[in-house]
């Protein structure tokens, strides 16, 4: 699929990958403004046209008009934040130079964006070399295949303590690419870092029989190179299954430095997802989903397993659950998974909340948030 008909169709997929990068965007921004007095930064690395077509011949905006919008809301800080777009495909960036302008024009209190016409890689090499520190920046990239995006662009971005990165990742094009010839094997020697690395991925793919056990292989082999290889250790990636067969499309990968931005990632993510046990998963399913209630609920009922299996040598302070695991860099789980699993629990009479002292603290005498009992940091929860 070229450039262009990657803009031809916005999906389901489509929103929730704007879904997570616009909930993110504030609370990033919000946070990163209190040591950043001047200027902030977003970069969305490969901007496209603008917009995505619709079946019913309307269009929907694309990732720059939802940043900018999102920006454009948050007061002072709008005025802060310098925007960048860049997009290689000069058809592609007329239309995207039109959109981004109109919405600027009506929208003065945002700064005027920049643009590039020209490749991510070689943007991000040429301003990463100029450099010394990049202002707190987010880094959006989203290529529509597997080639453009450079290891040591990713790489050099997370030298800067308060960049982050927010990648698109073509699994079923890398694991494509993985089978055929050695020699044809030039964009993942980029993508992944040199070609070292590919030829053990490809050992790595080669021995392992099933599909599931081949995707877990890639991605995990690219998560622990972003882990060992740059200075974004936490890591958190969000998988989209395929539209019309049950098997991953691609991955969403988060890269940061602090264990709050991986805390809040973790909980934007968590909110977008579905799978057939409901809302909350780390991944969004399409084709599998049958909208059929399940009997079983293997993934509620592991995070409930892991509740109890932490509570079974004593009580422990619902800021462990909501705040010190969440931040753990090996913690592929949310504040909101936890508080989930608590209050299921809770009801299931297999848990009981206390307040200090060791008072019990029933659902019915706490205060009640969107109909749901609350869970102070201060309280404790131990097994019945």
């Amino acid at each position: 699929m070229g450039d262009e008909g990657h803009f031809g169709d916005y999906r389901a997929q489509t929103l929730a990958k704007h879904t997570i990068l616009t909930k993110y965007l504030k609370p990033f921004y919000t946070i990163v403004n209190k040591s950043s007095s001047r200027n902030l930064v977003y970069i969305d690395g490969f901007a496209g046209r603008g917009s995505y077509n619709n079946p019913d011949g309307s269009t929907s905006d694309g990732s720059p008009l939802h940043a900018l919008m999102t920006i454009a809301e948050m007061g002072d800080i709008a005025e802060k934040v310098s925007t960048v777009f860049i997009e290689k495909d000069p058809a592609l960036f007329e239309q995207l130079k039109e959109r981004v302008l109109a919405f600027h024009a009506k929208n003065p209190n945002i700064r005027r964006p920049q643009f590039a016409n020209a490749g991510f890689s070689d943007v991000m090499a040429k301003v990463l070399a100029r450099t010394d520190q990049l202002a707190p920046a987010f880094v959006f990239i989203d290529p529509c295949g597997v080639d453009g995006v450079d290891f040591s662009v990713v790489e050099g971005i997370l030298q800067h303590p308060k960049a982050e990165v927010f990648l698109f990742f073509n699994i079923d094009g890398v694991r494509r690419v993985l089978g055929l010839d050695p020699t044809q094997r030039s964009v993942l020697a980029r993508l992944l870092g040199g070609t070292e690395r590919v030829t053990e991925l490809a050992r790595e793919v080669k021995s392992l029989r099933s599909a599931a056990d081949r995707e877990l292989a890639i991605i995990n082999h690219y998560e622990s190179l972003l882990r060992t290889h740059t200075n974004g250790k936490y890591v958190v990636s969000f998988r989209i299954e395929a539209e019309n067969r049950r098997s991953v499309s691609h991955y969403l990968i988060h890269a940061c430095q602090h264990p709050m931005g991986f805390s809040i990632m973790k909980d934007v993510m968590w909110t977008v997802g579905e799978t057939d046990e409901g809302q909350g998963s780390l991944r969004l399913d399409q084709a599998s989903i049958t909208g059929v209630i399940p009997l079983f609920t293997p993934e509620k009922n592991a995070i409930d397993d892991e509740v109890t299996s932490h509570l079974q040598h004593g009580a422990k302070s619902v800021r462990f659950f909501l705040k010190e695991l969440p931040m753990d860099p090996t913690n592929r789980l949310c504040r909101a998974a936890y508080r989930e699993a608590i209050l299921r629990l809770e009801e299931r009479g297999k848990v009981v909340v206390q307040a200090d002292g060791g008072t019990p603290k029933p659902a019915h005498e706490r205060q009640k948030r969107k109909g749901k009992p609350t869970l102070g940091e201060a309280f404790f929860v131990r097994l019945k």
